[in-house]
């Protein structure tokens, strides 16, 4: 009995002692089978407290290099799978443009731009854009072949490419993306678009943010996260232009729109978003809503890959501003509507990773402090016999 009482007499012993006796049901015979954890939570807790520990044992920055060399090695397979697809069908470098530069060619000859096409294989690919992308494009279009054309937009496509990767200060192997390869292979001015969108950001950059929404109108949707309404508005500016000095075209346009979204979703297959998709679509605008609650940015980044009709896979390039790890391993797969789960699994997790973070913690936490009551109890127990 002394030793209890020394031991009941220790500051230490006492918290512990006096917590232990206010827990319900905690005595000497069932203190170790009820507060030690069931096996169930002593599982999960090894299992998260081995993890930390390998972790901790590996270090951050090996942690870091193995994380890279795997997603490098990622995006090499990927990159693979995805050019001998382009390669097995004959598809032609810069198809995209090479329809741009032809929708050009008709309307500046009196013609139908919409009507404008390339074929291959047993595809076929038709015009899209609007009018404000004819008027962009025009200029160089008149000087140029079909050949050089291409030549200058995949020159344009390389060095947006660069200059994103450097600008978002990310390892140059990001050139591996598959869909910023794609996008490159294609001659899609979606390389040029989104590196005119980031140079945006400074004072002059409102005619480089006017110049994109012109040539893709779903360039306007990552500046509602970026920039002043003010910004927004001048965004717009060449579009507003080009109804001003192209009225008629607009209307054959406006339309035709139907008709040329319906064609369009056709020749995509219904593209790579959850546009099309009412029980994906849903759950993807919900966490696209609560993420533009906590973060605008990165929720007007994500939105064009994840919703916009007939999106294509290089759409999923807009991604890189707000890059992370779930975003990479997902969207770097050639899979028509992975996109939208991709970024509904990465929504979520910023969403509730840090909640998520903060439970594991306590959890750990309070088993550890549990833990330790149950073996002071325990002494307390033996010392009394």
């Amino acid at each position: 009995m002394r030793a209890t009482e020394c031991l009941a007499r220790s500051p230490r012993s006492r918290g512990h002692i006096s917590r232990a006796a206010s827990w319900p049901g905690l005595t000497k015979q069932g203190a170790l089978g009820r507060f030690a954890g069931t096996a169930a939570r002593r599982s999960i807790t090894a299992v998260i407290s081995s993890t930390t520990n390998a972790v901790v044992r590996v270090g951050p920055n090996r942690l870091r290099m193995a994380g890279s060399a795997a997603l490098v090695v990622w995006f090499i397979y990927w990159l693979y799978r995805t050019t001998s697809t382009l390669l097995r069908y004959q598809v032609p470098i810069g198809q995209d443009i090479r329809i741009y530069y032809r929708a050009v060619q008709l309307w500046l000859h009196g013609g139908d731009p919409w009507s404008a096409t390339i074929h291959f294989g047993h595809a076929t690919f038709s015009f899209a854009g609007s009018p404000a992308t004819l008027l962009v494009l025009a200029p160089l279009a008149v000087v140029l072949s079909e050949r050089l054309f291409v030549v200058v937009w995949l020159a344009l496509g390389g060095a947006a490419a660069f200059m994103t990767v450097r600008w978002l200060r990310l390892p140059f192997w990001w050139l591996l993306f598959p869909p910023t390869v794609e996008a490159l292979y294609s001659c899609n001015p979606q390389l040029v678009i989104l590196a005119l969108l980031l140079a945006g950001r400074g004072r002059a950059g409102a005619w480089a943010d006017a110049l994109a929404v012109a040539v893709k109108v779903y360039g306007f949707v990552p500046l509602i996260g970026e920039r002043t309404v003010r910004r927004m508005i001048a965004a717009m500016s060449l579009s507003i232009v080009s109804l001003l000095i192209v009225p008629g075209l607009w209307l054959d346009y406006f339309r035709s729109l139907g008709a040329i979204s319906a064609r369009l979703a056709k020749e995509s297959a219904l593209g790579y978003s959850a546009f099309y998709f009412p029980g994906l679509l849903i759950p993807v605008v919900v966490v696209l809503v609560l993420l533009w609650l906590k973060d605008r940015r990165a929720a007007a980044w994500l939105a064009v890959p994840a919703v916009w009709p007939a999106s294509e896979f290089h759409y999923s390039t807009l991604a890189l501003p707000v890059m992370t790890p779930i975003l990479a391993v997902l969207l770097a797969p050639n899979i028509q509507r992975l996109p939208p789960v991709a970024i509904l699994v990465d929504g979520i997790w910023r969403l509730a990773g840090p909640t998520l973070r903060r439970m594991t913690r306590d959890w750990l936490e309070a088993d550890r402090n549990v833990t330790l009551d149950a073996g002071v109890v325990k002494g307390q127990s033996g010392l009394s016999v």
